[in-house]
């Protein structure tokens, strides 16, 4: 079973779940589905188009080098004050905005008054990930590979404004989830000589459920929750230039 390998480092990234509004989490690792979303973004797939074909691909991924989070905090909207309600609805700046005699520009009568927020947006600094899509399908494989390397978008990692700092395609490995964690060298800038690894799971004993889910569409978002199987791995040092073997 080939998989391809996404090398996953940069000075920031971000692998949000559950985040909402003013609070932007990450995880501790890249999730599947954002995983999937940068394959998709490589291919050019459009909103509209299904993810059938890369929603059953096999994940797993390793933290050479965890990096640490951290969190930016950022104000949105502004304007009269607003109800004591914090509601979506109620961001940006007052629409309707007038002239008064001194040439100030205020929020008319029928200006919806808006709501200064401050959004708290987690990151993780100085991370490496090492991240595998398996699949039966040999083309399939291929053609994820080839798109990894010629793009047909800019790739980025959770966030438009964190691109990676090394080519994302880490090489095609024959070996399946369960064991390429353990087999593949780590990566030049790992920090833990034994790093954790997760694996997509069957539900069961010693699996977890992870928040994340793997939609078909883009816009559907219905579907079971995912497990995965954490452990510790036993990687070889980092090897020279030139990708996985």
């Amino acid at each position: 079973m080939p998989t391809v390998l996404l090398r996953l480092s940069a000075p920031m990234q971000s692998w949000g779940t559950t985040s909402q509004w003013e609070e932007r989490a990450t995880t501790v690792r890249p999730t599947k589905s954002a995983v999937i979303g940068i394959v998709a973004n490589a291919l050019g797939y459009q909103l509209q188009d299904n993810l059938s074909a890369l929603a059953p691909l096999q994940f797993a991924v390793r933290a050479d080098r965890p990096g640490r989070t951290a969190v930016d905090h950022q104000t949105a909207g502004g304007g009269q004050p607003a109800p004591a309600t914090r509601l979506p609805s109620a961001y940006g700046a007052p629409r309707g905005l007038e002239p008064d005699p001194a040439g100030t520009l205020q929020p008319s009568e029928g200006a919806t008054a808006r709501l200064t927020v401050l959004v708290r947006k987690h990151y993780i600094a100085d991370a490496a990930f090492l991240a595998g899509l398996s699949t039966p399908d040999k083309d399939l494989a291929s053609e994820i590979a080839e798109a990894l390397t010629r793009p047909a978008r800019p790739l980025y990692l959770g966030r438009r404004s964190f691109p990676p700092a090394h080519p994302i395609y880490h090489g095609t490995t024959p070996l399946p989830p369960e064991t390429w964690p353990d087999r593949i060298p780590l990566l030049p800038e790992a920090s833990d000589p034994s790093p954790w690894a997760w694996t997509e799971s069957p539900p069961g004993p010693g699996t977890i459920a992870s928040p994340e889910q793997v939609p078909t569409t883009f816009e559907e978002r219905d579907h079971p929750l995912m497990h995965l199987h954490r452990r510790r791995t036993e990687p070889a040092a980092p090897q020279p230039p030139g990708g996985a073997a």
